[in-house]
């Protein structure tokens, strides 16, 4: 055990789903429920990890500030979505410097980006809607060297879902369901 993380159960689960593919496919939902304006209630709903269902009983707020709408009860979507990234980015952090037997004394990522409201309002042609981009910094406490914590950084995002999710782009569908 390094950095609270259990290698020899990260070493069964990679054995576990190299064996078996499907041991590895996660599925995840939430649910969001509008309340007033531009807030919802977002709760989680089960996770699925090769084919075991995972309850999950988690609950938050997505809100505007004033000056956006809303109440400020909650923190925005695209602070949710840096949240996402940002996290993600540390767990591949963490796991991959405890891989390499690197002890971490403290550990902060910061995420900031922005976007041209222009966009989301269909202002003008060349306002563009999705974020112009999201930067991150990485704080870390380690005697590693910085060689290492770089090798561990590239890992850390090449091998982020969250982070290749928006760096690449995926596929978003969906529909209306009258009910």
């Amino acid at each position: 055990m390094l950095n609270n993380i259990d290698l020899e159960g990260l070493e069964g689960a990679k054995a576990a789903i190299s064996e078996t593919p499907s041991a590895g496919i996660a599925t995840y939902g939430v649910n969001l429920n509008w309340q007033s304006g531009v807030r919802a209630n977002v709760t989680t709903l089960p996770m699925n990890v090769g084919g075991e269902e995972i309850p999950r009983d988690f609950s938050w707020v997505v809100d505007e500030p004033p000056a956006l709408l809303g109440e400020s009860k909650g923190p925005t979507p695209q602070e949710f979505l840096m949240s996402g990234v940002g996290a993600c980015i540390m767990v591949g952090f963490v796991v991959h410097a405890s891989i390499k037997q690197i002890e971490i004394k403290s550990l902060n990522v910061k995420v900031t980006g922005g976007l041209d409201l222009a966009g989301f309002l269909n202002l003008r042609d060349d306002a563009k809607v999705e974020m112009s981009g999201i930067q991150y910094e990485i704080h870390i406490d380690s005697d590693a060297s910085l060689e290492d914590l770089a090798e561990i950084e590239r890992s850390a995002v090449d091998f982020s879902p969250n982070a290749m999710t928006v760096s690449r782009g995926i596929p978003l569908t969906g529909k209306v369901c009258p009910v």
